[in-house]
């Protein structure tokens, strides 16, 4: 009995350890997006943080005061789109493997959603 307890705790702890690790024995990278308002001016965005509590840290105090998280991404990239027509609420965010991929697939995501005047607020890609 103690020894299946015992092997079940070693498995458990190599698969939690599996998590952060990616396909070629690399950690992955966390990236995050953040803005003040899908009208607004200040944006701020980080990528290659070691985990999601840093990537949001980061993002947020390079935006500034007011500002909050839009996006998290553990690889590639990402990019957040918002409507800038007065008063709108829709936006879009995309992720790929490349920033002008995931660029286009925010803006089409914004102007599906009703968008009539969206633009790219913030992106970034990982290197990892």
């Amino acid at each position: 009995m103690f020894k299946t307890n015992f092997l079940a705790v070693i498995l458990a702890t190599l698969l939690a350890g599996l998590g952060s690790i990616g396909a070629m024995g690399e950690a992955l990278a966390m990236g995050a997006l953040a803005i003040d308002g899908n009208q607004g001016r200040a944006f701020g965005f980080s990528y290659n943080q070691p985990d999601r509590a840093t990537a949001r840290d980061v993002a947020l105090r390079e935006c500034g005061r007011g500002c909050y998280v839009v996006r998290d991404f553990s690889s590639g990239c990402a990019a957040y789109a918002a409507d800038q027509s007065s008063g709108s609420t829709v936006y879009g965010w995309g992720t790929a493997t490349t920033s002008v991929s995931a660029q286009n697939i925010a803006m089409d995501y914004c102007r599906r959603h009703g968008g009539s005047r969206c633009v790219v607020r913030a992106w970034a890609c990982n290197s990892r």
